[in-house]
């Protein structure tokens, strides 16, 4: 199963790093993003996922954004409340992996799951 996660947005729709951390927090998310700014960010990012480190690696695309992440659930599901961010706050067209584009109630139920088998 490929680890990724494709976010399709404009490149200057990006929010900046403080509008983008409270809509994590508007989502009830406990990722601190410390500071990511998305519009340049490129490479592994860190960040603590409820008070533990955690991270993903982010890549600008023509497109939008791609983020990867290893086999930890903590750093997929931190990519994904990034993902699920984004979504909320720009409207943007997520997909995991190879699949088909995911709803904003399909993306956080796959949060959820993530933090209950964490």
């Amino acid at each position: 199963m490929s680890r990724s996660c494709r976010i399709r947005i404009q490149s200057d729709a990006l929010p900046a790093p403080a509008a983008l951390q409270a809509a994590i927090k508007a989502l009830g998310f406990k990722l601190d993003l410390e500071g990511l700014d998305v519009a340049s960010a490129s490479g592994f990012q860190g960040c603590v996922l409820d008070g533990e480190d955690a991270g993903f690696t982010i890549t600008a695309e023509e497109d939008g954004l791609s983020l990867r992440w290893s086999g930890d659930a903590r750093e997929q599901c931190a990519a994904l409340m990034l993902a699920a961010a984004l979504q909320s706050l720009l409207g943007a067209e997520v997909s995991v992996a190879a699949g088909a584009p995911v709803d904003a109630a399909g993306l956080k139920a796959r949060v959820s799951e993530l933090l209950e088998e964490m």
